[in-house]
């Protein structure tokens, strides 16, 4: 049996072959999808050739210029183990390294280098600074809840705070525009350093059903004000999985069978106070790894809400505002739009849940993707 070839590497250029197979296979209407996986190659290599040649036409591109390569495979070694051991400093900085240790070369070679090797530059992922005492705590909380069937974790009533900052786009922010428009009024983001208001809301969600969103006073969240916010929003959730059945002789009781109430380690969540009050009225907590915002599916729901809440801002406000008035008429939009968040999404992350616990498990109590 022949084997199929080798996909082809980074950087690697398309010969003539390749060429005339693209165009061939793209005449007889086969897609870019399949003529990027027959030559091996990506689709933006296929859209690349049937950009600059046509079927008809093509004969063959002038050979190449042979450019002498500027190191030797020493001095590539060299720079292999310059780029893994300053993986975060900027690549001018970790070309003059190189050059004050004896390899002259310019930051173009350095980045030809390294993509030559299969690395890349990206954007650092953010995750809290995990001790070997809470990896540990992490791994053991995996285990234990390894087992859990997606009906379980439904049980769950999952809560945690976000910051908001009013009139300041969560995302990223692409746009499609001419050259030299970038200082366009029409192209550029927004943004408002002059009323800079923040806001602070608390929430929680169960299987198949959201609850409350809580918009938090001025000047943080103490215990005082977290037993507060607890007794008006998740006792009203559990009011609801508690509602009486219709059935006179049934009696329900909350246990951990009913639901469980998860927090993270906030201070003012494990104030004495608190707790006592959560457990004179008898809500179940589940205990909870530290620096653990990974396995709590809530934190994936906050930026496609934050997403939707700045949408519903640029088209009712002109500018964020301090005022007390605006305060409220934020409050109030921020409640309408995660009363119409769907449900789909809350029961995929909840669906998540068995895979957070094996990415943990895999990981050894380290980082996941979630």
């Amino acid at each position: 049996m022949t084997e199929p070839p080798a996909k082809r590497r980074h950087g690697e250029h398309l010969s003539d072959i390749d060429i005339a197979k693209i165009l061939a296979l793209d005449k007889a209407s086969t897609s870019q999808r399949e003529i990027a996986s027959l030559v091996k190659c990506s689709r933006t290599g296929v859209q690349g050739v049937l950009a600059t040649y046509t079927f008809e036409t093509f004969q063959g591109r002038n050979p190449r210029r042979d450019y002498q390569r500027k190191t030797t495979q020493r001095e590539d070694r060299y720079i292999e183990r310059a780029l893994k051991q300053n993986d975060s400093i900027p690549l001018h900085d970790i070309t003059n390294i190189i050059s004050e240790h004896g390899v002259p070369v310019s930051e173009a070679t350095i980045r030809r280098r390294r993509s030559e090797m299969g690395l890349g530059s990206y954007i650092a992922a953010e995750k809290p600074g995990l001790r070997a005492e809470n990896i540990a705590k992490r791994l053991e909380w995996a285990m234990k809840h390894k087992d859990l069937t997606v009906e379980d974790w439904k049980r769950v009533i999952w809560s945690d705070e976000s910051s908001i900052w009013i009139g300041v786009n969560p995302r990223r922010q692409w746009v499609i525009r001419p050259p030299g428009e970038r200082l366009n009024r029409k192209y550029i983001k927004k943004t408002f350093k002059s009323a800079q208001v923040k806001v602070m809301v608390w929430a929680c969600f169960t299987g198949e059903r959201l609850g409350p969103l809580i918009v938090c006073d001025e000047g943080g969240i103490g215990a005082d004000e977290y037993e507060d916010l607890i007794y008006d929003g998740l006792f009203s959730l559990i009011d609801d999985l508690l509602e009486p059945s219709d059935d006179p002789e049934t009696i329900r009781i909350a246990d951990e069978n009913t639901f469980l109430f998860m927090q993270d380690n906030a201070p003012c969540h494990k104030a004495d106070p608190v707790l006592e009050f959560l457990h004179e009225n008898h809500v179940p907590i589940m205990k909870w790894p530290p620096q653990s915002p990974d396995l709590n599916p809530l934190e994936n729901l906050w930026p496609d809400f934050k997403a939707r809440f700045h949408k519903r801002f640029l088209e009712l406000f002109n500018h964020p505002s301090k005022s007390l008035e605006a305060r409220y008429r934020y409050s109030e939009v921020l409640q309408e739009v995660w009363y119409t968040q769907g449900i789909e999404l809350v029961n995929k992350l909840i669906e998540s849940m068995p895979r957070r616990c094996e990415a943990v498990i895999e990981a050894q109590g380290g980082s996941t993707k979630y």
